[in-house]
């Protein structure tokens, strides 16, 4: 049967873990057992601030996207939330003619937030092939933006020693996107809190083409612990009898070991052993939801479905053979 030919090579494959983690085509890391850090069962004094961010798309077609975007952060003390914020706004990606080029125009609605006003069409940094880049990518990009904007604002919040977790990375792999993260650095860094990001899946992979979680895992002490692969990455298991292994980015690896004790504290609850509560609750609520997506829908095509009919219908194509098979 061919399902077994399948699972030999896949388990053939994923037997050999590998010896090293590859960054980039220069930078290549051994794995060293003695990296692993346990985290110390004190927990450290300081709050810790979660940041995520959702988007959903009002009306789209090829030339445009409508979306909703809401960003959210919570504040927690211990395990007791102690302040929240939840702001959201409209964007309107459309593209415009510039010569023999195209770009999209960004137009936000209800917010106070200085974003991106235009991209190229053929960014390299979001193009895939040699395919324009869709409205509906230029619009996760903003919202992107907007959490690294929202983390900015709640630093306002945070006293020294605290920590800001994001939800990603820290890396900056898009246009425009250094620089937000610069502001968020250096506002955080003149009231030394420190910016984290927490990823919940991760590219990496070691020289086999393996998982670095998983080689870490099954190289790792029994106990909870964290792995410095550079001074600004590293992965974390958060809870010792959890089965998962994130990234975990840092801004300032001097406090390590409170933002792990900080983290570890908050990584207790049964429904998602070893991730913090405060990232489920800031999913949670930053999160747009099928039914609140489809509301905003009816009523925009309420007021004005009509004029866009010819732009979206096909989409609507799309949308029809979806409902046939």
């Amino acid at each position: 049967m061919v399902f077994n030919r399948i699972i030999q090579k896949l388990s053939e494959k994923l037997a050999n873990k590998g010896n090293s983690i590859i960054l980039s085509s220069t930078d290549v890391i051994p794995i060293d057992k003695k990296r692993f850090l346990s985290i110390s069962d004190n927990i450290a004094a300081g709050k810790v601030c979660y940041v995520d961010g959702g988007n959903a798309e009002i009306i789209g077609a090829a030339n445009f996207s409508l979306q909703l975007i809401r960003t959210y952060y919570t504040i927690y003390s211990g395990n007791s939330r102690v302040s929240n914020k939840k702001h959201e706004f409209y964007v309107l990606v459309s593209a415009k003619g510039d010569g023999n080029r195209i770009k999209y125009e960004i137009e936000t609605y209800n917010t106070h937030f200085r974003l991106e006003k235009e991209f190229d069409a053929l960014d390299k940094s979001l193009i895939s092939g040699r395919h324009k880049i869709e409205p509906g990518k230029i619009a996760e990009v903003i919202r992107k933006f907007a959490e690294i904007k929202m983390a900015n604002e709640a630093v306002d919040a945070l006293s020294k020693g605290d920590v800001i977790v994001r939800d990603g990375d820290l890396q900056s792999s898009i246009t425009g996107e250094n620089k937000y993260y610069e502001q968020l650095f250096e506002k955080a860094k003149a009231k030394e809190v420190i910016v984290t990001g927490l990823s919940k899946t991760s590219s990496i992979l070691t020289n086999t083409g393996n998982s670095v979680a998983s080689a870490l895992n099954s190289l790792s002490p029994d106990c909870d612990w964290y792995y410095l692969t550079t001074p600004f990455i590293g992965f974390a298991k958060l809870n010792k009898n959890s089965k998962h292994v994130f990234r975990l980015d840092l801004s300032n690896k001097d406090h390590i070991g409170n933002v792990l004790s900080l983290l570890k504290a908050n990584s207790v609850d049964p429904c998602f052993l070893g991730y913090p509560y405060g990232l489920i609750e800031a999913d949670k609520h930053a999160r747009v939801s099928v039914k609140e997506q489809q509301q905003i829908q009816l009523m925009f095509l309420a007021k004005g479905g009509n004029k866009f009919r010819e732009h979206i219908s096909s989409k609507d194509a799309h949308e029809i053979l979806n409902r046939i098979v």
